[in-house]
């Protein structure tokens, strides 16, 4: 078996941290989850580390190990008077001199890499993960591309990012194209504003224009709400008293072109109008807050607007996918790592799922540079929210081989919502079980002294680990949510915005999810040292 002692020490100094948490208050309420975290690299350690080689025979005799430790003396004279270029120059010198023995056998391989790797971060900061790095990534998707509805072109453009993203680490990028299947896309326009509308079961489509015609205040749409002034306007109707159907066709009957039904109680949603009947009409829904508003610019002045029900075909959405691959290892383990980038229509997606994509890219930092000789794949899903078509799509493209070598899934869904219940951290499988992730969470939790009564084990699918789960790989999807499984009021809905997300929250969530995949990744190694023992 391969000895690759270098990676367990990296991955192994990497959990070598002091960390501190806010627990529940006295109330019971959670409050911010907040994780700090600091890395102690030594001096001391890094001569316990020549001292460990030379008894165990990977340093062949005493000469070089002296020779070795009289080099991190001089290192640590020029550190301790602050002279850090002279101290660096100290550190190259012990690794060009380590490096040099290894070449002629005086040290053996994993024991040189070993000691490179140590000394390497004497004076580098830890890499650790960065929520103003991941934060940026949310503004970008949710509020300079917004709405990422699968098949639209903010879905494309937020593409596009994520590659360019990719690319900038480093990484191998390619754009996976698949179809989709026809979707409804619904519009109401005034004075250029763009309104939340909600899907009306029997409505009538319009052409490729809409239709356009000034607002006409009905009412309840009662047939005495409509006169003679209603025949080619789009009628604004609240809900209430009478039917939908009853409302439609009270304003088919009096000419309207198009009828907009808002609701009479609040809600972060726009009204869903439900019809029995085949309206000949367009008809959409409209939230109180909105509705409100239009008949109160309606009261100044005519309003004229458009609207637009149409269903979209021959549409297309796209994976993006990064992959690291290890140097001289054949067949790899390959390792997914992933989020959906699409949201639903009218959201700008901040926490479903720009956050999960968000932890992607970072994860793709913090390992890019990672020694290893498993393949890693970072994968951002289109198209998750019309039924995991995305992620079905690149599960079911992989060869038999390919599904042999994969071990693990990683999958992130909203991780950072401000909302206050929402900071428990849920590992979900798909049938409920633990599996190996689990008990990594478990032991990141207790090495990090992090709150265990906020960690919980739940059942569920709903998000692009299932198809790798469904493929036979052990899959997880992490999420924040609260105590039941439950999530934040703004699910799905145009408040789903970078406002309501928690910097301090995506930094829990990250530094949890890093630290499980490195001692995952440690468990590895770990195997392979035992069985070479």
């Amino acid at each position: 078996m391969k000895k690759q002692f270098s990676v367990l020490l990296a991955i192994l100094l990497s959990l070598s941290v002091l960390m501190g948490f806010s627990h529940a208050n006295e109330t019971g309420q959670a409050s911010d989850n907040t994780v700090n975290t600091q890395v102690d690299y030594s001096i001391d350690g890094l001569r316990e580390l020549v001292d460990s080689f030379r008894a165990s025979g990977d340093i062949k005799n005493k000469g070089i190990a002296q020779a070795i430790h009289s080099h991190i003396n001089n290192f640590e004279r020029d550190f301790q008077k602050g002279d850090l270029e002279k101290a660096q120059k100290r550190l190259d010198k012990i690794i060009d001199f380590v490096k040099q023995q290894q070449k002629t056998g005086n040290i053996s391989k994993h024991a040189g890499e070993s000691i490179t790797a140590y000394a390497s971060n004497l004076l580098k900061e830890e890499e650790a993960f960065d929520a103003n790095r991941a934060f940026e990534t949310i503004r970008a998707l949710s509020v300079d591309i917004g709405p990422r509805a699968p098949g639209s072109d903010g879905e494309k453009q937020a593409a596009q990012y994520l590659k360019g993203q990719f690319e900038q680490l480093g990484y191998d990028v390619s754009i996976q194209e698949f179809g989709i299947r026809d979707t409804l896309k619904v519009q109401l326009t005034v004075d250029g504003k763009q309104f939340p509308l909600g899907t009306a079961n029997g409505s009538n489509q319009t052409d490729e224009e809409g239709v356009t015609g000034i607002l006409y205040d009905a009412g309840l749409g009662l047939p005495e709400d409509f006169s003679e002034d209603a025949a080619g306007k789009i009628a604004l109707i609240q809900r209430g008293e009478i039917t939908f159907n009853e409302k439609i066709q009270h304003a088919i009957d009096a000419g309207a072109i198009g009828a907009v039904i808002y609701d009479n109680t609040d809600s972060l949603s726009p009204l869903r109008p439900s019809l029995s009947i085949s309206s000949s009409i367009p008809v959409v829904g409209l939230s109180k807050a909105d509705g409100e508003a239009l008949i109160a610019q309606m009261n100044e002045k005519d309003v004229e607007a458009n609207l637009y029900v149409r269903t979209q075909t021959n549409q297309t959405s796209q994976n993006v996918i990064a992959v690291k691959k290890p140097e001289n290892v054949e067949n790899p383990d390959i390792v997914y790592i992933t989020a959906h980038f699409d949201s639903v229509a009218f959201s700008p997606g901040a926490n479903d799922d720009a956050s999960g994509t968000s932890v992607v890219l970072e994860m793709a930092r913090l390992l890019k540079d990672l020694p290893s000789d498993k393949e890693f794949r970072f994968i951002a899903f289109g198209a998750e929210e019309i039924g995991l078509v995305g992620s079905n799509y690149y599960v079911s493209q992989l060869s038999s081989e390919e599904i042999h070598r994969s071990i693990a899934n990683f999958q992130f869904e909203m991780l950072a919502a401000k909302h206050e219940a929402s900071s428990y951290m849920a590992i979900n499988t798909v049938d409920g079980q633990p599996n190996a992730v689990w008990n990594h969470v478990n032991s990141v939790f207790d090495k990090l002294q992090l709150n265990k009564e906020e960690l919980i084990l739940f059942r569920r699918g709903s998000s692009d680990h299932v198809p790798f789960h469904n493929a036979g790989i052990m899959a997880t999807c992490f999420n924040m949510g609260t105590a039941n499984g439950g999530l934040e009021p703004e699910y799905h809905t145009p408040f789903d915005s970078i406002e309501n997300i928690s910097k301090e929250r995506l930094q829990y969530a990250g530094d949890i999810i890093y630290h499980t995949i490195m001692e995952y990744l440690e468990s590895f190694e770990t195997e392979n040292l035992d069985e070479a023992a």
